[in-house]
């Protein structure tokens, strides 16, 4: 058995939720770290045949400071404890939420320059990075764009089953976002469509596959 692990994030300036999991799939039966097609043959995340196959490594909140603290001085413990926290787990992978346009645009400011700090260590680290827009997360774990912070933590916890509810028990809702973020990753490398529309020319073999099984 191989392994991709993903780190999911989700940023702020002052708490910052992560999630770690590991995605299991036979080592022969996979290319460049991508899960066998059995286990992408759908848009549905599930842990898999056996409890191994999808794994919650770690999950918390990295606290930066309150209101009143420097938002610089804040910036830069993000990035110390992040780093640290890439050094630790050691992800190959990212699982980010994107900007939100829908909030303030004082929060969005600051939220863009949390998630600036964080891309910056990721790439430092060489890690793969992946952005996910929220309504997508929140899709893909409930199946519902407009779900609640509630509702996302608890379908995140039954979709990685007893491990995920003793990993997220009272936690805050960030590191249970965060999960989500990794967990759409999960969904990502599961389905072949959407590893398509990632990778042109993966996109452009499934189309000859589907043509000629068509003719």
């Amino acid at each position: 058995m191989a392994a991709i692990r993903i780190l999911g994030i989700d940023p702020g300036t002052q708490v910052v939720g992560f999630g770690c999991l590991d995605l299991f799939f036979e080592s022969g039966a996979a290319n460049a770290g991508a899960a066998p097609l059995a286990m992408r043959a759908s848009n549905v995340v599930r842990a898999g045949s056996g409890a191994d196959r999808l794994r919650p490594v770690e999950c918390g909140v990295l606290r930066l400071g309150g209101r009143n603290d420097e938002v610089a001085h804040r910036l830069r413990e993000l990035a110390d404890q992040f780093r640290e926290l890439i050094a630790r787990l050691a992800p190959h992978e990212l699982a980010l939420e994107e900007a939100f346009h829908g909030k303030s645009a004082q929060s969005a400011l600051r939220i863009g320059e949390a998630r600036g700090v964080v891309l910056a260590e990721a790439a430092r680290a060489e890690l793969e990075i992946h952005q996910y827009a929220p309504a997508r997360i929140k899709r893909c774990v409930t199946g519902r764009g407009d779900a609640s912070k509630e509702v996302v933590a608890d379908m995140v916890a039954r979709q990685l089953g007893p491990a995920g509810i003793q990993a997220i028990a009272g936690m805050p809702r960030d590191a249970s976002d965060a999960l989500a973020a990794a967990l759409t990753r999960v969904e990502e490398r599961r389905s072949p469509l959407l590893q398509a529309a990632k990778n042109p020319l993966l996109a452009l073999g499934l189309g000859e596959l589907t043509a000629r099984r068509r003719s």
